[in-house]
């Protein structure tokens, strides 16, 4: 199931558990640790076993002053605000002063063996220390790139939920005055002609607004209680005519314990009684076809209308421009709608993704 804002806010949650911390401090120091014994092991295969602990320790303290330096002063002053000609000279600084500091410290305050002095102590020796420290400079700047890496990421996923998170609920928001609208449009003209089936229609209508005043306010509802809400507006539309009007409405499938988004249907069967012409033409029809299956749902309308277009007094184009957007937040790319406006019919239809 492809529900993007979803996804997105799980990812956003799931990167917000794993925030730097307790955990990264312990990482590094066991890094250091295996780092100072692994050198130990291979170091003691030829060297005094003192030394060799002495020699590593200065070693570890110095390419770690180094990495820390750089990545906790020089990245985020120089690199990560773009001054790279700084950033250039503090990293050509830090080689040219660690580099010899660590050669003068290590010959003058340890005990040095004469054997380890004639064959280790030359300029071979010093190039070493330089591509260690060159090495480690690297490996800061790395990780410190990935962190700034991760650390973007999180928050652009934390932006988009937001946004998502923002448009939905405007888009939710959008839905019912727009469905209040037509329903009172029709009540009045009811009530105009003294009809009987005046009190009825509000009685239907306040069963309609419950549900999306309560149940809609949920991210999901089930596939039950959309369906019933679809009975009910063609309930509420028929009361309308006289005379009963050619709709039918075929739900197959189980129900049961299926979620959608709510108030993905009511759109479509709204617009089919606005633009259609069931006041004018006596073999108007309405067909609805709800389907559901383990992978998806399959939902469609196709109704007739006048071939004659009638341009609208007052504001329209609502719900179809907000179904398609909320749609496409909560089931693009793996969810299916498709709208056809010919001459004498308008169908739209919409498969929707169900989780496996």
């Amino acid at each position: 199931m492809a529900l993007q804002f979803i996804k997105l806010k799980e990812i956003s949650e799931s990167l917000n558990r794993v925030r730097p911390g307790r955990m990264n401090v312990i990482m590094h120091v066991i890094f250091w640790i295996l780092y100072f014994s692994f050198l130990t092991f291979i170091s003691t295969q030829t060297l005094p076993l003192q030394y060799a602990l002495q020699r590593n320790l200065l070693i570890v303290i110095f390419n770690s002053t180094v990495f820390y330096i750089n990545y906790l002063w020089i990245m985020p002053e120089y690199f990560e605000r773009g001054d790279l000609r700084r950033y250039g000279f503090a990293m050509i600084g830090m080689m040219l002063l660690a580099t010899p500091l660590e050669y003068i410290i290590e010959v003058t305050f340890f005990s040095v063996p004469d054997s380890v002095k004639l064959y280790t102590y030359n300029v071979r020796y010093v190039v070493l220390i330089a591509i260690s420290c060159f090495i480690f400079l690297m490996l800061s700047t790395l990780l410190r790139m990935s962190i700034s890496r991760y650390r973007f990421e999180r928050e652009l996923l934390e932006l988009k939920a937001i946004k998502f998170e923002a448009e939905l609920k405007f888009l939710r928001e959008q839905i019912n005055p727009h469905f209040l609208f037509n329903s009172i449009n029709n009540i009045y003209a009811l009530s105009l002609e003294n009809s009987p089936k005046t009190p009825e229609m509000i009685l239907k209508l306040s069963e309609l607004l419950r549900y999306m005043l309560y149940d809609c306010n949920h991210p999901f509802v089930a596939l039950e209680s959309e369906v019933k809400c679809i009975n009910s507006t063609l309930e509420l539309f028929q009361l309308k005519y006289p005379e009963p009007i050619n709709i039918r409405f075929d739900v197959k499938g189980d129900l049961k314990d299926k979620m959608i988004v709510p108030n993905l249907f009511t759109p479509l069967v709204e617009n089919a009684f606005k633009h259609g012409d069931f006041g004018s033409n006596k073999k108007a029809f309405l067909e609805i076809t709800c389907v559901a299956r383990s992978s998806y749902i399959y939902f469609s309308v196709k109704n007739s209308k006048s071939p004659i277009l009638v341009p609208s007094k007052g504001p329209g184009g609502i719900g179809i421009e907000n179904l398609k957007r909320r749609f496409e937040i909560n089931y693009a790319p793996s969810g299916q709608i498709k709208i056809e406006d010919e001459k004498n019919t308008f169908s739209a239809a919409m498969k929707i993704p169900l989780p496996r």
